[in-house]
């Protein structure tokens, strides 16, 4: 099956997006977990940047080549927002120390960011996010979902409530702390309901 570039191209600009907002969170709480997902997404990045450069290059033999500037703009501004992610994100992998007005911050705020994986003992595992209402019964909503696919990790991004968690999937999730705490609960199956 042939892949479609206009898919590519969105989920570049997805992609880049989520990185910025997880490295601003693995920033603002210090979060290794959130971190890690941004590398692991700067390679997926990397990976469609280079099958979308292959689709444009055999394309860019016809007359009408000049219309894959905007295109090639967008890849790469795609690609300067994912560095800039990754840099962030390496910061907090190797424990730099942040400034103290942001630590001060931080010890006011009521949201978190939680990253965290469905396991086979999970009460999410094969539900939809809206059967089991899981903002209303947990308080944390769940921004982004990772998921490999054929050994390739996807990401589902900003999750309607048809869609079906699955054992293994990385949930990526905002709200208080409290709340964050107990989607992981669930998620991890240390609770069995909700």
């Amino acid at each position: 099956m042939a892949e479609n570039v206009k898919d590519l191209i969105e989920e570049v600009k997805n992609l880049s997006e989520l990185m910025l907002d997880l490295a601003y969170s693995s920033v603002l709480f210090d979060s290794k977990d959130i971190a890690k997902e941004v590398i692991i997404s700067y390679d997926r990045l990397k990976e469609l940047e280079e099958r979308l450069y292959m689709h444009l290059f055999a394309a860019s033999r016809g007359k009408f080549s000049h219309r894959f500037i905007s295109i090639i703009n967008l890849i790469a501004n795609s690609e300067r927002v994912a560095t800039a992610a990754k840099n962030m994100a390496e910061l907090v992998l190797d424990g730099k120390e942040m400034h103290p007005v942001i630590k001060s911050a931080l010890k006011e705020s009521e949201e978190t960011v939680v990253r965290t994986q469905i396991s086979s003992a999970s009460i999410f595992s094969n539900q939809a996010i809206g059967d089991l209402k899981v903002r209303t019964q947990t308080g944390a909503r769940i921004i982004a979902i990772r998921r490999d696919e054929a050994g390739r990790s996807k990401w589902v991004f900003n999750p309607r409530k048809d869609t079906v968690m699955r054992e293994n999937d990385v949930l990526i999730a905002v709200g208080p702390k409290p709340a964050c705490d107990k989607l992981r609960k669930v998620a991890e199956g240390v609770l069995k309901k909700l």
